[in-house]
């Protein structure tokens, strides 16, 4: 398709001089692109959003991070499914927005976006390992968005830079989330009736001094 073929160019193009890339397009254009390109792009407001190839500290703590999930969640009786970054999300709010989190947990059957297999409208547990260029993104737009998906039911901010984990459980009352903050080694995670020590989310992590 040459609408997809030039869009993918320009983003290219673009993110050779620019960290975070964002472009108007439809949502017919994201969707012909976004199988095209080696790193994940989303779609807020009409506008694909990506920042390319995440770092090798990101790529190393979403890889552990999800090992601890499976490691957490096969001590549970229920059925949870872990996924990575190459599935998305819809969110409810704004037609036609796609979000693809770092690790993203469903409970139960995954719920598809109509005449797809890799738009998921269900997640239990979204986490997303920051990134400079798209982190106020992250923590503003989309937490904002994420927390109008019902079957959410935790939002996970980790940072590679630092220790430094953040959290958002919704509470009894859906519209209320509790927000919770880490900062040393020798705390653990809440999650799931269960937690994940920050010693291990980190470790072999060498932050840049």
């Amino acid at each position: 398709m040459v609408i997809a073929k030039n869009l993918k160019e320009t983003i290219l193009t673009e993110l050779n001089t620019q960290q975070l890339v964002r472009i108007p397009t439809s949502e017919e254009e994201y969707f012909s692109v976004a199988e095209e390109l080696p790193f994940k792009i989303e779609y807020h407001e009409n506008e694909i959003i990506t920042m390319g190839l995440a770092s090798y500290w990101h790529e190393k703590i979403t890889a552990t991070f999800i090992g601890l999930l499976f490691q957490l969640f096969n001590l549970q009786k229920e059925d949870f499914d872990i996924l990575g970054s190459n599935s998305g999300v819809q969110i409810p709010k704004f037609e036609g927005g796609y979000y693809m989190p770092d690790v993203m947990v469903v409970k139960g059957n995954p719920v598809f976006k109509e005449n797809s297999r890799t738009i998921i409208t269900n997640p239990y547990i979204i986490v997303e390992v920051l990134s400079p260029a798209t982190k106020a993104f992250d923590l503003s737009e989309k937490l904002s968005e994420y927390k109008l998906m019902s079957s959410l039911q935790q939002v996970i901010y980790i940072n590679p830079e630092k220790v430094s984990v953040s959290t958002f459980i919704r509470s009894e009352n859906p519209n209320t989330w509790i927000n919770q903050d880490f900062y040393s080694l020798e705390d653990s995670l809440p999650v799931e009736n269960s937690s994940i020590s920050l010693a291990d989310i980190y470790h072999k992590i060498k932050f840049e001094e």
